[in-house]
């Protein structure tokens, strides 16, 4: 993928549901860092520690979020 950022056809990389421990790892050996993190965020799933890393690192943070939510019971009554 550096690659394709070195012959200029894309501009930036990006990953998806990395952790901290993944983003670690990654940045010890990347030689382009990426450029944001797609992860799942709401009021209920904020993960500040992850939000905290990205801040200091320079990796922006896209949330995603399910429209719905389903449950056991959403499953039953249908």
């Amino acid at each position: 993928m550096e690659a394709l950022v070195d012959e200029g056809r894309i501009r930036s990389l990006g990953v998806s549901n990395f952790r901290v421990s993944d983003l670690q790892r990654l940045l010890g050996f990347a030689r382009i860092p990426p450029v944001v993190n797609q992860v799942e965020g709401h009021p209920q799933l904020l993960q500040p520690r992850l939000r905290d890393f990205c801040s200091s690192s320079g990796i922006q943070i896209m949330s995603y979020s399910p429209l719905v939510s389903i449950s056991e019971d959403w499953l039953l009554q249908s």
